[in-house]
């Protein structure tokens, strides 16, 4: 049977503004403006005829196999262009889970360009791009990975970037996990309005990493660090390690992550992440298309 393998990227935020209150589907409304990364997970679907879809991972991520987003992702899909759910789903983890980076939406992602593979059906159609904006926020992005601005409720794609280059990236996860839920009912505990997005759209505009360092932005930070206390110690460590030219907490957390000055700074700052903290860590770059994605 046919089989397309995907490498299914992290991505980290930018400039991620979350404004109080929620709309009528319970979400909340958003600016987010996201870049993927080198990292990634391996997703492979293969064509399983008469037997029912099935996800499998690696790791637990602590969710059921018909709340996993690639799960969500194939059925809806499916569904939408009168496909049966015949399909195997197999995820190798490398992204680790409720860190803000983005790898159960970029699972859901892959397993919908992969069925588009298979299928000889275009991932820009509306059909599709409709389906990824139902399977969660971030999915949409996930399509394409050049550096863009999301809003509505972060699902909407507004405006995409010129690439924005080889740009070192440390990241550093405290030990505990922040679900989304979780960071998203705490912000709503005490909800604070967002700044614009003007400063990241000219930083990106005129291509300057300077710029983007100065201007990194995220007001869901603070719901994350009440629900996961060891991010502000890792940010503390972060801001102040040699290399680091600006820190921040990727979307909901609890990674924190660094553009570095360097690929051997980020190397250096990872390591020692690793080995003094004892903390998950990985040196990696941003990319703009998934051919420049590797593990």
């Amino acid at each position: 049977m046919r089989s397309v393998t995907l490498l299914a990227p992290a991505k980290v935020n930018l400039h991620l503004g979350i404004y109080p209150g929620r709309d009528e589907r319970g979400y909340h409304r958003a600016d987010s403006v996201m870049v993927a990364l080198g990292l990634a997970d391996r997703v492979t679907v293969s064509e399983t005829p008469d037997s029912p879809l099935h996800v499998s991972m690696d790791v637990d991520a602590g969710v059921g196999e018909r709340d996993n987003t690639a799960y969500v992702a194939a059925e809806r899909l499916c569904a939408a262009f009168g496909r049966s759910p015949e399909y195997q789903v197999s995820i190798e983890k490398r992204v680790p889970p409720k860190s803000g980076l983005g790898g159960s939406s970029s699972d859901g992602a892959a397993t919908i360009l992969a069925l588009c593979d298979l299928w000889g059906v275009s991932p820009a159609s509306d059909a599709v791009v409709g389906v990824a904006r139902s399977v969660g926020a971030d999915v949409p992005f996930f399509l394409n990975l050049a550096p863009s601005l999301l809003e509505g409720a972060g699902d909407v794609l507004c405006r995409v970037f010129p690439a924005l280059g080889d740009v070192p990236i440390v990241l550093v996860r405290p030990k505990g996990g922040v679900s989304t839920a979780r960071a998203y009912a705490e912000f709503d505990c005490d909800p604070v309005n967002p700044l614009d997005t003007t400063g990241i759209i000219n930083a990106l505009s005129g291509g300057s990493v300077a710029d983007v360092a100065r201007s990194l932005y995220n007001n869901l930070s603070g719901a994350a660090r009440r629900a996961e206390g060891q991010i502000a110690e890792v940010e503390r460590w972060l801001a102040v390690q040699d290399g680091v030219r600006a820190s921040m907490v990727s979307g909901s957390g609890s990674c924190v992550f660094g553009i570095c000055s360097s690929h051997a700074d980020a190397e250096r700052i990872a390591a020692l992440a690793h080995d003094e903290q004892g903390l998950w860590s990985c040196a990696t770059r941003v990319v703009s298309s998934r051919d420049e994605v590797a593990n």
